[in-house]
């Protein structure tokens, strides 16, 4: 019975993924599948169900989706992040250089459709270098996911920090190489070689127009610059930090005379769809940990000659590339793939492969909701990107066998 419910449950993710139902919706159901295959009562799937959601991990999971939501909604609603954008592109005075900060600032809000936010910028900066609509769309989403490595208040990277149960920072100890690889080959394969003339022109500005510009930006991002500081370096929780620079964020609003979204336009930006999925995803975890299909899975294929750091290379490129979500990917195959033996950076290098897997696996996604606007604003087709695309994942993907080879010596 367990063994059923545990393929049910997979097999109804992917499916529900694959036709756009609501994670919440979708992390419900399958949770619901496991509990009623677990062999547990009535009142002890209850119990497991309630005692995950109020776990003090959870609690602050939830908090901080819900922080980080509500703040960028205020940062796109004030017009501060086009501004902040504005006064960054200003200051470099450097084309090839804004052309990869704009989509990577705006990655940093995670709003839903983000990519077109980005991509009119993207747009104009590609101009004045004469990058084609294949190029700029390119460049438009591999720097824009770069921040999946590197930025704190990633919710995918704070739902695997606490899944593994880790300080957000230390998770990104182990990641930020991938990060860079990303920028690195991006830019060597996709800006090196383009024309250089518009690029000089734009960065022949005064030095005062630079500074002002400078200023412009640290005054409009004072608010995700605040709570970036607050978090890494006074160690205060994220959701407290995001709710400071938004209070900060309102505050200028209101000095400025700048409209204050609504409270109803605030709520909707919350991202409480996402928060509640968030809880489901702590409740399959509990279910997926308690089941012994996993840890005799795990040890089949050990007797098969099949390793971990290799499982966790695998399944997370088929899933992931399925269910086009990363977060889903890390919900469901992260309690699976990490033996419950593993400790320390073991944990950390198995955990950083999954989530490095899942990501080639949800960029290069035909489902993925980035390259479809992405690829609707620049009106191209997927085989265009792809062209492009192969060396700079490639990339990505031997710094994860790399891991995946001291994950093996760590076991």
């Amino acid at each position: 019975m367990p063994v059923v419910g545990v393929v049910a449950a997979i097999a109804l993710i992917i499916v529900l993924s694959i036709k756009k139902v609501a994670l919440s919706k979708v992390m419900f159901l399958s949770t619901l599948v496991m509990a009623l295959s677990s062999g547990l009562s009535f009142t002890q799937s209850v119990t497991t169900i309630w005692n995950a959601f109020i776990s003090p991990s959870t609690i602050n999971l939830v908090l901080s989706v819900i922080a980080i939501g509500l703040f960028s909604t205020i940062m796109n609603e004030t017009g501060y992040l086009d501004k902040m954008v504005q006064g960054l592109h200003g200051f470099l005075g450097n084309l090839k250089a804004s052309i990869m900060v704009v989509p990577a600032l705006i990655g940093s809000m995670p709003v839903l459709g983000g990519a077109a936010v980005s991509a009119p910028l993207v747009d104009k900066l590609g101009e004045e270098l004469h990058l084609t609509p294949d190029k700029k769309a390119a460049v438009n989403l591999v720097f824009r996911h770069g921040m999946f490595f590197i930025f704190p208040f990633s919710p995918n990277l704070i739902l695997l920090a606490n899944m593994i149960g880790v300080q957000v920072n230390t998770l990104l100890s182990r990641l930020w190489p991938f990060g860079i690889v990303l920028w690195l080959t991006g830019y060597m394969f996709l800006l090196r070689k383009e024309s250089s003339l518009g690029n000089q022109i734009s960065s022949e500005q005064p030095g005062t127009l630079r500074g002002e510009s400078f200023l412009v930006f640290l005054k409009y991002g004072s608010p995700l610059l605040v709570a970036l500081g607050l978090s890494l370096f006074l160690d205060l929780p994220l959701w407290a930090a995001m709710l400071t620079g938004l209070v900060l964020g309102i505050v200028m609003a209101h000095f400025e005379k700048v409209d204050i979204p609504s409270l109803t336009t605030i709520l909707r930006g919350a991202n409480l769809s996402q928060a509640v999925a968030m809880l489901w995803i702590m409740a399959f975890k509990e279910f997926v940990t308690m089941s012994p299909v996993f840890p005799t899975l795990v040890e089949h294929a050990n007797s098969l000659g099949i390793s971990p750091p290799i499982l966790a290379v695998v399944l997370p490129l088929l899933f992931g590339y399925v269910s086009a979500s990363l977060t889903t990917t890390l919900g469901v195959l992260v309690p699976i793939l990490i033996p419950a033996e593993a400790h320390g950076s073991a944990v950390l290098y198995l955990a950083c492969i999954i989530y490095a897997a899942g990501f080639l696996a949800y960029f290069a996604s035909p489902l993925h909701l980035c390259q479809v606007l992405t690829c609707e604003y620049y009106k191209i087709d997927f085989s265009q990107l792809y062209k492009l695309y192969w060396p700079i994942l490639l990339a990505v993907g031997i710094v994860m066998l790399a891991y995946a080879g001291i994950a093996a010596t760590l076991l």
